[in-house]
């Protein structure tokens, strides 16, 4: 065999080494890589999500989460546990790391990290030729506990969907009633939620103010560091057409967003959306309502008051 020849086979079989080893090297990482919060507080909860990704999921991948918190490791857990398996074929897997923090621990900042350890799920080797390597990836925490409770959202988006006129019924007037979805973050750390909605509502040509009306129900809070729609009702008397609604979104007294959009109210029984019962009527046909009934119930009682006997004189 030539030296040129024996050269080749040599390059040849580092190659083929390689390209046998590399499956089994195959990438492997996380993000994000940290939990990371600094507005904690007692009694609180937080979850974040980590997405543990791989290049070449040709095999079941076998993983083991370690979790080095000094002084606070019970207060994390794994929503898969902390052993589980990546299945082959799957490149991306979701873990939740949620964190209960106890009502009596102590306020300041603590650290750690969440160890990840991968291997082949059958312990030994992925295939023929090849060697069962171990990979792995660190999620840094840094907590931190503070006195202070922070009432706080941000809005992500919002939506409204087509709108039902409203409709009388005998002499009251069943308005129509918006749907303002609207979704929030809670980026502080106790349950929150919008104080109110305000729209203003415009011709289509957004010149001439028709209508002022703002939500009537109490908004559902969503709780701390999560995500979640939703509903904000608002009462309509306009007729059916094309408006424009000029909104506020508010925290408090505070307006935490504002803009315009375009409001749509359909001929009553058009859309599948409720309307508004007897929350919705205007001042006046509840009055209608009630005032009779307390008359009647005046009536009642005193008709079947208890009275006094009186006393016979001799």
């Amino acid at each position: 065999m030539s030296n040129k020849t024996y050269l080749y086979t040599i390059l040849i079989g580092v190659l083929l080494f390689i390209l046998n080893i590399g499956s089994v090297f195959a990438g492997f990482g996380i993000t994000p890589p940290y939990v990371k919060n600094a507005s904690l507080t007692r009694n609180s909860q937080y979850q974040q999500e980590i997405f543990l990704v791989r290049s070449d999921p040709v095999n079941d991948l076998r993983v083991e989460i370690a979790i080095d918190v000094p002084g606070i490791n019970d207060w994390f857990t794994i929503d898969k546990g902390t052993e589980f398996i990546m299945p082959r074929g799957e490149v991306k897997t979701p873990i939740k790391v949620n964190v209960k923090v106890p009502g009596d621990v102590d306020f300041g900042n603590y650290r750690g990290a969440i160890r990840i350890r991968t291997s082949p799920a059958d312990n030994s080797r992925t295939g023929s030729g090849a060697v069962s390597i171990a990979l792995g990836a660190q999620i840094d925490v840094d907590l931190t506990i503070i006195d202070k409770k922070i009432y706080d959202f941000r809005v992500r988006r919002i939506s409204i969907s087509d709108v039902n006129a409203g409709h009388p019924v005998a002499w009251l007037y069943f308005p129509g009633k918006i749907r303002f979805a609207m979704n929030i973050e809670n980026t502080g750390n106790i349950d929150v939620a919008p104080s109110k909605v305000t729209f203003d509502i415009y011709d289509i040509t957004g010149k001439n103010l028709i209508e002022q009306t703002e939500s009537t129900n109490r908004i559902q809070t969503v709780a701390p560091f999560e995500t979640n729609e939703v509903i904000a009702e608002i009462p309509t008397r306009l007729s059916p057409g094309n408006y424009i609604a000029r909104y506020k979104i508010y925290n408090g007294e505070d307006v935490k967003q504002d803009g315009e959009l375009n409001l749509s109210i359909v001929p009553y029984g058009t859309s599948a959306a409720a309307g508004y019962g007897f929350l919705g009527l205007s001042l006046r046909d509840k009055a209608s309502i009630i005032a009779p009934i307390i008359l009647v119930l005046l009536a009642l009682w005193y008709i079947f008051r208890p009275r006094k006997r009186k006393r016979r004189t001799a």
